[in-house]
């Protein structure tokens, strides 16, 4: 029964191993990488977006502007 187990595992693998092999060919890995580093690159533009200096920055204009009401008070 274990013989059996293992042979199933054996050909359930290699049955696997050829479906990504083929699923997975050169243009398709380089698409996968390609996509993952411009998805990198959009994380690090947009945690910098949202840095401190940034937010420290754009809360520093926003007082300066006089804030939400100022807008309300002009009317």
């Amino acid at each position: 029964m274990q013989f059996l187990g293992l042979i199933l595992l054996a050909a359930s693998s290699w049955y696997l191993w050829k479906l990504t092999s083929n699923y997975l060919d050169e243009p398709t890995k380089k698409e996968l990488l390609n996509s993952f580093n411009g998805l990198k690159n959009k994380f690090q533009e947009s945690k910098q977006s949202f840095s401190k200096a940034k937010i420290s920055e754009a809360w520093e204009k926003y007082k300066e502007e006089g804030g939400a009401l100022s807008s309300k008070d002009k009317k």
